[in-house]
């Protein structure tokens, strides 16, 4: 009994002098606040403040149309007539749409090709080409989904027009070609506005990759130094290790907790972003994700050699961590590899659940992605206690080659 209790003892102090060296080895790292804080805090303000509503009414594009026929001409109309696009310019030829582009006078080029007519009069399938403006996705939704739809009510009338031709009345004809009437209501983002797809994804993206960005900078920093984050504990055999990994988790928790109700809780509420949850909802959901997310950051920071190797490494993989979220193409069409890749963030499975329940304010929504995020924290906290015991076991290597080396220098 009285051994229980000097091991239980033992292991309170050695986790509660791990979290305060951890807290000091944070505040003292110059680079380490600033990642931590001034991008915490400065990037989701940047983000929400460069797309605001996340929306962009009649956006100039520019027109080549080399059929000068009656669908191109009656195709350019519909377009110009919608909420996202406005034909502001009529080219002759690419060249003189390309320097409006490269000007911004437009953001957007639409291409109808010299056979686009004929081949619409023969029943053959025609074709258009589209470019847009990369400087932001709104450029590139706008003229994506006004052309898109434009198309598909222009490939309505040219049926019914045939069917016509055929002798089949207009009633016959609209039965055949859409024999159910399909209707789409998006409730929590009526105007498509970008702000609920990027926006609400970034801000959860955005906590796991500082959170890696300053740890791994911690860990190439000590291992520069050949010294291990681990070495506080005397015992470090059986469940022992778990102090480590669980003290260090708590200074990132403690940081983190405050930056991520600053994140996805103030921030949505300063720019009025839908969030139809409530504030509980919300923390546990945070809670959640934290965790999963300081588990990752030690787990991978086994691989960080050096002071810089965390940024190039997670740099490189913002954009795959981004894209498997599914926030811009359904995640049901998603190749196989890299829907495994996916299962590798928290992310994945935090943003999800965090556009989920920013739509229908329901807890019970969002189980699925929960029961992810701790099954994933399960398998991280396992390998991040093996992380930590292979940290002290490499620096202890490390130790003795340095100290056999140096005893031979001076005999």
């Amino acid at each position: 009994m009285e051994r229980n209790r000097t091991y239980a003892g033992r292991w309170l102090k050695d986790f509660y002098n791990i979290f305060i060296n951890e807290m000091k080895l944070i505040f003292s790292d110059s680079g380490v606040v600033v990642i931590f804080f001034v991008a915490g805090l400065v990037y989701p303000l940047l983000y929400n403040y460069i797309y605001k509503d996340g929306l962009v009414d009649e956006m100039a594009v520019a027109v080549v149309d080399d059929s000068r026929g009656t669908y191109s001409r009656r195709y350019i109309r519909e377009v110009d007539a919608t909420r996202e696009c406005r034909i502001a310019y009529d080219c002759t030829d690419m060249e003189e749409a390309k320097d409006l582009m490269a000007r911004q006078k437009v953001h957007g080029i639409i291409y109808i090709p010299s056979d686009f007519d004929d081949r619409l009069m023969l029943g053959e399938q025609a074709t258009l080409s589209t470019y847009a403006d990369m400087s932001t996705f709104l450029y590139y939704k706008n003229l994506t989904l006004a052309t898109n739809l434009v198309m598909l009510d222009e490939v309505h009338k040219i049926q019914a027009e045939h069917y016509d031709r055929e002798g089949l009345t207009a009633e016959d004809a609209l039965t055949t070609i859409q024999p159910l009437e399909i209707g789409a209501e998006i409730r929590y983002n009526r105007t498509i506005g970008f702000t609920m797809t990027l926006m609400i994804t970034a801000l959860m993206l955005i906590l796991q990759q500082t959170m890696f960005y300053g740890s791994s900078m911690l860990a190439g920093t000590l291992r520069e130094e050949h010294r291990s984050f681990a070495g506080l504990t005397r015992n470090l055999s059986g469940f022992g290790i778990g102090r480590v990994v669980l003290g260090r988790g708590l200074a990132y928790l403690a940081i983190y907790i405050i930056l991520g109700v600053y994140g996805i809780i103030l921030v949505p509420w300063l720019f009025h972003l839908p969030v139809h949850a409530g504030w509980g909802d919300l923390l546990v959901l945070l809670l959640f994700f934290l965790v999963d997310c300081l588990f990752f950051c030690q787990t991978w920071s086994v691989l960080v050699t050096r002071r810089e190797t965390g940024l190039v490494l997670l740099l490189f993989m913002s954009l795959v961590a981004l894209f498997v979220t599914g926030f811009s193409w359904p995640s049901s069409n998603i190749p196989a590899f890299w829907k495994a890749v996916s299962y590798i963030f928290p992310t994945t499975f935090g943003c999800r659940a965090y556009t989920n329940l920013c739509n229908t304010g329901s807890l019970s929504s969002i189980s699925p992605q929960i029961v992810a995020m701790t099954v994933q924290t399960v398998v991280y906290y396992v390998l991040a206690c093996l992380s930590a015991w292979l940290d002290v076991n490499v620096t202890g290597v490390r130790r003795r080659r340095e100290s056999l080396d140096s005893a031979a220098e001076i005999n």
